[in-house]
Protein backbone atom coordinates (compact mmCIF):
# COMPACT_ATOMS: atom_id res chain seq x y z
CA UNK A 1 0.00 0.00 0.00
CA UNK A 2 1.26 3.29 -0.49
CA UNK A 3 0.38 7.28 1.42
CA UNK A 4 0.33 10.21 -0.80
CA UNK A 5 1.60 13.06 0.64
CA UNK A 6 4.05 16.39 -0.29
CA UNK A 7 4.27 20.05 1.41
CA UNK A 8 2.44 21.03 -2.29
CA UNK A 9 -0.87 20.54 -0.67
CA UNK A 10 -0.50 22.75 1.79
CA UNK A 11 0.42 25.66 -0.45
CA UNK A 12 -3.71 26.12 -0.85
CA UNK A 13 -4.08 28.61 1.40
CA UNK A 14 -7.43 29.32 2.58
CA UNK A 15 -7.57 32.29 5.50
CA UNK A 16 -7.83 32.68 8.67
CA UNK A 17 -10.38 30.73 10.29
CA UNK A 18 -11.08 28.26 7.74
CA UNK A 19 -11.76 25.13 8.97
CA UNK A 20 -10.54 23.70 6.15
CA UNK A 21 -7.08 24.95 6.54
CA UNK A 22 -2.90 23.13 5.65
CA UNK A 23 -3.00 22.24 9.63
CA UNK A 24 -5.46 19.33 9.09
CA UNK A 25 -2.69 17.64 7.37
CA UNK A 26 -0.19 17.67 10.21
CA UNK A 27 -2.80 15.54 12.16
CA UNK A 28 -3.41 13.13 9.22
CA UNK A 29 0.57 13.09 8.80
CA UNK A 30 1.21 12.44 12.53
CA UNK A 31 -1.18 9.81 12.68
CA UNK A 32 -0.11 7.68 9.10
CA UNK A 33 3.62 8.10 10.70
CA UNK A 34 2.28 6.79 13.86
CA UNK A 35 0.80 3.80 11.89
CA UNK A 36 4.87 3.49 10.40
CA UNK A 37 3.73 3.85 6.69
CA UNK A 38 5.90 5.36 4.59
CA UNK A 39 5.35 8.28 2.56
CA UNK A 40 5.29 8.61 -1.47
CA UNK A 41 5.15 12.03 -3.06
CA UNK A 42 2.84 12.95 -6.14
CA UNK A 43 5.15 13.27 -9.27
CA UNK A 44 4.18 15.52 -11.90
CA UNK A 45 2.54 13.74 -14.75
CA UNK A 46 2.04 15.07 -18.73
CA UNK A 47 -1.93 13.81 -18.82
CA UNK A 48 -3.27 15.85 -16.12
CA UNK A 49 -4.61 18.33 -18.12
CA UNK A 50 -6.27 15.99 -20.52
CA UNK A 51 -7.57 13.64 -17.51
CA UNK A 52 -9.36 17.03 -15.71
CA UNK A 53 -10.89 18.06 -18.80
CA UNK A 54 -12.85 14.54 -18.26
CA UNK A 55 -14.48 15.85 -15.40
CA UNK A 56 -14.80 19.55 -15.84
CA UNK A 57 -14.95 22.09 -18.64
CA UNK A 58 -11.93 23.90 -19.95
CA UNK A 59 -13.82 27.69 -19.31
CA UNK A 60 -13.87 26.82 -15.12
CA UNK A 61 -10.50 24.98 -15.52
CA UNK A 62 -9.15 28.44 -17.06
CA UNK A 63 -11.18 30.58 -14.43
CA UNK A 64 -9.43 28.81 -11.76
CA UNK A 65 -5.95 28.87 -13.24
CA UNK A 66 -6.34 32.68 -13.73
CA UNK A 67 -7.63 33.18 -10.20
CA UNK A 68 -4.09 31.19 -9.28
CA UNK A 69 -2.34 33.76 -11.17
CA UNK A 70 -3.27 36.69 -9.16
CA UNK A 71 -1.02 36.13 -6.81
CA UNK A 72 -3.12 36.61 -3.80
CA UNK A 73 -5.64 35.18 -1.39
CA UNK A 74 -8.94 35.47 -3.87
CA UNK A 75 -12.43 33.88 -2.60
CA UNK A 76 -14.25 31.99 -5.12
CA UNK A 77 -17.24 31.95 -2.99
CA UNK A 78 -18.65 32.06 0.42
CA UNK A 79 -16.48 29.64 1.75
CA UNK A 80 -14.32 28.31 -0.92
CA UNK A 81 -10.72 30.19 -1.82
CA UNK A 82 -7.96 30.66 -4.24
CA UNK A 83 -4.59 31.69 -3.33
CA UNK A 84 -1.17 31.12 -5.49
CA UNK A 85 -0.57 27.84 -4.45
CA UNK A 86 -3.68 26.28 -4.80
CA UNK A 87 -3.38 25.08 -8.84
CA UNK A 88 -0.77 23.48 -8.38
CA UNK A 89 -1.70 21.52 -5.33
CA UNK A 90 -5.37 20.67 -6.78
CA UNK A 91 -3.05 19.14 -9.50
CA UNK A 92 -1.24 17.10 -7.60
CA UNK A 93 -3.82 15.15 -6.03
CA UNK A 94 -4.82 14.55 -9.69
CA UNK A 95 -1.58 13.27 -9.96
CA UNK A 96 -1.41 11.22 -7.25
CA UNK A 97 -4.95 9.58 -7.94
CA UNK A 98 -3.82 8.16 -11.33
CA UNK A 99 -0.56 7.28 -9.72
CA UNK A 100 -2.57 5.56 -7.35
CA UNK A 101 -5.01 3.53 -9.79
CA UNK A 102 -2.00 2.68 -11.97
CA UNK A 103 -0.32 1.23 -9.04
CA UNK A 104 -3.79 -1.28 -8.59
CA UNK A 105 -2.63 -1.06 -4.67
CA UNK A 106 -4.13 0.17 -1.69
CA UNK A 107 -3.82 3.70 -1.25
CA UNK A 108 -4.53 7.03 0.88
CA UNK A 109 -4.16 10.36 -0.59
CA UNK A 110 -3.33 12.77 1.97
CA UNK A 111 -4.17 15.48 -0.36
CA UNK A 112 -5.89 19.19 -0.53
CA UNK A 113 -8.18 21.05 -1.51
CA UNK A 114 -10.93 18.39 -0.80
CA UNK A 115 -13.01 17.71 -4.60
CA UNK A 116 -16.22 16.10 -4.22
CA UNK A 117 -18.42 19.14 -4.35
CA UNK A 118 -16.92 20.67 -6.92
CA UNK A 119 -19.25 20.03 -10.15
CA UNK A 120 -18.55 20.92 -13.90
CA UNK A 121 -18.40 24.02 -14.12
CA UNK A 122 -17.85 24.74 -10.08
CA UNK A 123 -21.20 25.14 -8.39
CA UNK A 124 -22.84 21.70 -8.61
CA UNK A 125 -27.05 21.22 -8.77
CA UNK A 126 -28.40 23.67 -6.73
CA UNK A 127 -25.64 24.29 -3.87
CA UNK A 128 -24.81 27.57 -2.90
CA UNK A 129 -21.28 27.43 -2.84
CA UNK A 130 -18.46 25.04 -3.37
CA UNK A 131 -17.67 23.92 -0.56
CA UNK A 132 -14.52 24.30 0.36
CA UNK A 133 -13.41 22.29 -3.41
CA UNK A 134 -11.79 23.16 -6.39
CA UNK A 135 -11.15 20.01 -8.37
CA UNK A 136 -12.81 17.01 -8.49
CA UNK A 137 -10.40 14.41 -8.02
CA UNK A 138 -12.92 11.44 -7.26
CA UNK A 139 -14.68 11.80 -9.91
CA UNK A 140 -11.34 12.22 -12.60
CA UNK A 141 -10.11 8.66 -10.73
CA UNK A 142 -13.78 7.27 -11.20
CA UNK A 143 -13.48 8.46 -15.40
CA UNK A 144 -9.70 7.01 -15.65
CA UNK A 145 -10.41 3.33 -15.82
CA UNK A 146 -12.71 1.02 -16.42
CA UNK A 147 -15.02 -0.41 -13.92
CA UNK A 148 -14.18 2.04 -11.50
CA UNK A 149 -16.89 2.29 -8.47
CA UNK A 150 -16.69 5.63 -6.32
CA UNK A 151 -17.83 5.51 -2.36
CA UNK A 152 -18.28 8.87 -0.79
CA UNK A 153 -18.15 8.45 3.18
CA UNK A 154 -18.00 12.17 3.83
CA UNK A 155 -20.52 13.69 5.80
CA UNK A 156 -21.95 16.03 3.37
CA UNK A 157 -23.70 14.62 -0.35
CA UNK A 158 -20.68 14.44 -2.67
CA UNK A 159 -22.89 16.31 -4.94
CA UNK A 160 -20.11 17.74 -7.72
CA UNK A 161 -19.21 13.85 -8.09
CA UNK A 162 -22.93 12.56 -8.57
CA UNK A 163 -23.44 15.70 -11.06
CA UNK A 164 -20.38 14.92 -13.64
CA UNK A 165 -21.43 10.86 -12.99
CA UNK A 166 -25.29 11.52 -13.31
CA UNK A 167 -25.18 10.25 -16.85
CA UNK A 168 -22.71 7.27 -16.70
CA UNK A 169 -22.58 3.81 -16.04
CA UNK A 170 -19.96 4.60 -13.63
CA UNK A 171 -21.42 3.38 -9.78
CA UNK A 172 -21.76 6.63 -7.12
CA UNK A 173 -23.01 5.49 -3.53
CA UNK A 174 -22.95 8.14 -1.03
CA UNK A 175 -23.58 8.10 2.60
CA UNK A 176 -24.57 11.66 4.12
CA UNK A 177 -26.26 13.27 6.09
CA UNK A 178 -29.91 13.96 5.80
CA UNK A 179 -29.88 16.94 3.26
CA UNK A 180 -32.70 18.50 4.72
CA UNK A 181 -30.53 19.58 7.41
CA UNK A 182 -26.91 19.72 5.62
CA UNK A 183 -25.23 21.28 3.29
CA UNK A 184 -25.48 20.78 0.38
CA UNK A 185 -28.96 19.56 0.10
CA UNK A 186 -29.13 17.42 -2.19
CA UNK A 187 -28.84 13.35 -2.08
CA UNK A 188 -32.10 12.43 -1.80
CA UNK A 189 -32.57 8.41 -2.44
CA UNK A 190 -34.48 9.32 -5.85
CA UNK A 191 -31.60 10.54 -7.04
CA UNK A 192 -30.35 7.44 -9.53
CA UNK A 193 -29.10 8.37 -12.41
CA UNK A 194 -30.17 9.63 -15.82
CA UNK A 195 -30.08 8.46 -19.36
CA UNK A 196 -26.78 5.43 -19.43
CA UNK A 197 -26.29 6.24 -15.38
CA UNK A 198 -29.72 5.10 -14.67
CA UNK A 199 -29.09 3.14 -11.64
CA UNK A 200 -26.21 3.87 -10.96
CA UNK A 201 -26.10 6.64 -8.87
CA UNK A 202 -27.36 5.64 -4.81
CA UNK A 203 -27.49 7.64 -2.15
CA UNK A 204 -28.60 6.75 1.56
CA UNK A 205 -29.36 10.07 3.56
CA UNK A 206 -28.41 9.14 7.32
CA UNK A 207 -30.53 10.88 9.98
CA UNK A 208 -28.59 12.94 12.54
CA UNK A 209 -27.14 11.12 15.16
CA UNK A 210 -26.75 7.85 14.10
CA UNK A 211 -24.51 5.62 15.51
CA UNK A 212 -22.04 2.95 14.47
CA UNK A 213 -25.24 0.51 14.84
CA UNK A 214 -26.70 1.77 11.68
CA UNK A 215 -23.61 2.59 9.75
CA UNK A 216 -23.03 -0.89 9.75
CA UNK A 217 -26.64 -1.40 8.46
CA UNK A 218 -26.04 0.72 5.39
CA UNK A 219 -23.13 -0.95 4.37
CA UNK A 220 -24.55 -5.15 5.05
CA UNK A 221 -27.91 -4.10 3.80
CA UNK A 222 -27.26 -1.43 1.02
CA UNK A 223 -23.78 -0.53 -0.08
CA UNK A 224 -21.77 -4.01 -0.10
CA UNK A 225 -24.96 -5.71 -2.33
CA UNK A 226 -24.81 -3.22 -4.59
CA UNK A 227 -21.20 -3.63 -5.21
CA UNK A 228 -20.69 -7.17 -5.28
CA UNK A 229 -22.95 -7.00 -8.19
CA UNK A 230 -21.30 -4.34 -10.04
CA UNK A 231 -17.80 -5.71 -9.65
CA UNK A 232 -15.49 -3.17 -9.69
CA UNK A 233 -12.04 -3.23 -10.65
CA UNK A 234 -11.07 -0.44 -8.39
CA UNK A 235 -12.09 1.56 -5.86
CA UNK A 236 -12.41 5.07 -4.99
CA UNK A 237 -13.33 6.45 -1.41
CA UNK A 238 -13.77 10.11 -0.60
CA UNK A 239 -13.06 9.62 2.69
CA UNK A 240 -14.43 12.70 5.04
CA UNK A 241 -13.53 12.11 8.59
CA UNK A 242 -16.74 14.24 9.13
CA UNK A 243 -19.55 11.69 9.90
CA UNK A 244 -17.73 11.15 13.17
CA UNK A 245 -19.69 12.75 16.57
CA UNK A 246 -16.92 14.82 17.52
CA UNK A 247 -17.01 16.69 14.13
CA UNK A 248 -17.61 20.73 14.82
CA UNK A 249 -19.40 20.95 11.32
CA UNK A 250 -22.05 18.05 11.49
CA UNK A 251 -23.91 16.14 13.51
CA UNK A 252 -23.73 12.25 13.18
CA UNK A 253 -22.48 10.36 16.02
CA UNK A 254 -20.55 7.84 14.30
CA UNK A 255 -17.20 6.34 15.70
CA UNK A 256 -14.03 5.01 14.55
CA UNK A 257 -15.61 2.03 15.20
CA UNK A 258 -18.02 2.70 12.22
CA UNK A 259 -15.68 4.05 9.88
CA UNK A 260 -13.33 0.90 10.57
CA UNK A 261 -16.32 -1.44 9.68
CA UNK A 262 -17.13 0.55 6.31
CA UNK A 263 -13.22 0.32 5.65
CA UNK A 264 -12.77 -3.29 6.12
CA UNK A 265 -16.16 -4.00 4.15
CA UNK A 266 -14.82 -2.42 1.23
CA UNK A 267 -11.17 -3.86 1.27
CA UNK A 268 -13.27 -7.42 1.66
CA UNK A 269 -13.79 -7.17 -2.28
CA UNK A 270 -10.15 -7.68 -2.70
CA UNK A 271 -10.06 -4.37 -5.83
CA UNK A 272 -7.24 -1.89 -5.16
CA UNK A 273 -9.19 1.30 -3.31
CA UNK A 274 -7.54 4.50 -3.40
CA UNK A 275 -8.58 6.32 -0.27
CA UNK A 276 -9.00 10.45 -0.68
CA UNK A 277 -9.16 12.67 2.15
CA UNK A 278 -12.08 14.78 1.71
CA UNK A 279 -13.32 16.56 5.10
CA UNK A 280 -13.34 16.29 8.48
CA UNK A 281 -12.49 19.33 11.07
CA UNK A 282 -11.58 17.44 14.68
CA UNK A 283 -7.72 17.28 14.80
CA UNK A 284 -7.66 14.32 16.74
CA UNK A 285 -10.19 12.34 14.95
CA UNK A 286 -8.28 13.27 11.73
CA UNK A 287 -4.85 11.78 13.36
CA UNK A 288 -6.31 8.66 15.17
CA UNK A 289 -8.93 8.03 11.68
CA UNK A 290 -5.59 8.04 9.38
CA UNK A 291 -3.46 6.41 11.95
CA UNK A 292 -6.37 3.34 11.80
CA UNK A 293 -6.66 3.56 7.81
CA UNK A 294 -3.10 3.40 7.59
CA UNK A 295 -2.90 0.49 9.71
CA UNK A 296 -5.94 -1.22 8.18
CA UNK A 297 -4.29 -0.54 4.50
CA UNK A 298 -0.80 -2.11 5.62
CA UNK A 299 -2.94 -5.29 6.97
CA UNK A 300 -1.99 -4.01 10.59
CA UNK A 301 -5.54 -3.23 11.92
CA UNK A 302 -6.53 -2.41 15.43
CA UNK A 303 -9.60 -1.38 17.36
CA UNK A 304 -9.90 2.29 17.27
CA UNK A 305 -9.01 3.73 21.10
CA UNK A 306 -13.38 4.64 21.39
CA UNK A 307 -16.00 2.60 22.45
CA UNK A 308 -18.76 2.07 19.11
CA UNK A 309 -21.98 4.43 19.37
CA UNK A 310 -25.34 2.87 19.66
CA UNK A 311 -28.14 4.92 17.76
CA UNK A 312 -31.27 5.56 19.70
CA UNK A 313 -35.12 4.70 19.32
CA UNK A 314 -36.46 7.49 17.18
CA UNK A 315 -32.65 7.53 15.50
CA UNK A 316 -33.08 3.97 14.42
CA UNK A 317 -36.64 4.40 13.36
CA UNK A 318 -36.21 7.25 10.71
CA UNK A 319 -33.06 5.40 9.86
CA UNK A 320 -35.31 2.19 8.85
CA UNK A 321 -37.64 3.75 6.93
CA UNK A 322 -35.07 5.22 4.60
CA UNK A 323 -33.01 2.30 4.23
CA UNK A 324 -36.95 1.00 3.02
CA UNK A 325 -37.32 3.92 0.62
CA UNK A 326 -33.76 2.90 -0.59
CA UNK A 327 -34.32 -0.34 -1.08
CA UNK A 328 -37.21 0.21 -2.88
CA UNK A 329 -36.00 2.21 -5.45
CA UNK A 330 -33.06 0.52 -5.98
CA UNK A 331 -34.25 -2.50 -6.14
CA UNK A 332 -35.28 -1.86 -9.26
CA UNK A 333 -31.44 -2.66 -10.68
CA UNK A 334 -30.02 -4.15 -8.18
CA UNK A 335 -30.71 -7.16 -5.96
CA UNK A 336 -31.64 -5.64 -2.67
Amino acid sequence: MKVYYGDVFKGHETGPGHPENPGRLDYALAGVREAGVPLSAPRARDDVAQRLETAHGRDYIRYVEDLCSLGNLTELDGDTWVSPGTCAAALAAVSAMLDALDSKEHAYILARPPGHHAGRSGRALTAPTQGFCIFNTAAVGALYGEGVAVVDIDVHHGNGTQEILYDRDVLYISTHQDPLTLYPGTGFPDEVGRGRGEGYNVNVPMPPGLGDDGFKEIFDDVVMPILRQYGPRALVVSLGWDAHKEDPLADMGLTLNGYRYAIKSLLSLNVPAVFLLEGGYNYSVIREGSKMLAMELAGLGRAPPEEPSASDHSVWGRMSRVLAEVRSIQSKYWRL
